[in-house]
């Protein structure tokens, strides 16, 4: 893989997706997420570098570093999972944000239930309206629906549930062998009815309103500090290099 996009050097990448959550199987892709160092005309215009790509062996996108305060503040599952990633690389100057993953990944819980029950249900309904996404039109065809952004639906229920138990998001988003595992997988195996799927959905989502998690989640607040100490490394790495 190329260590520059158009001419930006990666600064951090993490390797993300079903690798980083124990959730692979042997026809898994890879996911990664690089961040590159901008440029002095990316600084001069104001411009934050994008992009990414999909296959069906290796997907990835990439965003400018100075993102990446802003995208775990928003508190993305997608961007949070950077944190933990299966494989990860940065340079020494950032190694600050691995080392301080723990708190950065809980520094908004209230963004982070918001964002989490939006992506469940996101995904829910790509799964009920019957739509393929990138390469899963071969699992609605077999399956009768779309049964790896089923498991990812559910996975974001299981996800808040299981953060509530131990507080501690590097364990809540690695499912170790277990039950909550095994759902998962039998579910992006296609191993269980859309019916069944239902089902199963609708009891996760009761037992979150019984716990009354979303108010467990607002009652946790927002860490500004963490998050300005981070930007604070970020922008001494850029003034230090540009």
């Amino acid at each position: 893989m190329t260590e520059t996009f158009e001419g930006r050097n990666i600064v951090l990448k993490s390797m993300v997706g079903s690798w980083a959550a124990h959730l692979n199987t042997p026809e898994s892709d890879e996911d990664w997420k690089y961040f590159v160092a901008p440029t002095f005309d990316d600084l001069y215009a104001g411009e934050k570098f994008a992009t990414a790509s999909v296959s069906s062996t290796f997907d990835y996108d990439v965003h400018d570093i100075r993102q990446l305060g802003n995208l775990l503040w928003k508190a993305n599952l997608n961007f949070i999972s950077v944190l933990f990633g299966y494989k990860t690389f940065c340079v020494p100057e950032l190694q600050w944000i691995f080392d301080n993953a723990d708190s950065l990944a809980v520094m908004n819980l209230p963004y982070f239930y918001n964002a989490t029950m939006g992506m469940h249900f996101e995904k829910m309904k790509a799964v009920l309206d019957g739509k393929a996404t990138g390469n899963t039109q071969v699992l609605v065809d077999r399956f009768g629906y779309d049964t790896k952004q089923a498991c990812h639906s559910l996975r974001c229920l299981y996800v808040l549930e299981r953060f509530m138990t131990c507080a501690n998001m590097r364990y809540t988003l690695f499912f170790e062998n277990g039950w909550y595992r095994d759902s998962l997988l039998s579910i992006k195996a296609g191993e269980v009815s859309l019916a069944d799927f239902k089902a199963v959905v609708e009891v996760h989502r009761t037992k979150l309103a019984e716990d009354e998690a979303k108010e467990w989640y607002n009652a946790c607040l927002p860490n500004e500090e963490v998050k300005n100490e981070m930007d604070d490394v970020i922008k001494t790495f850029i003034h230090d290099n540009i």
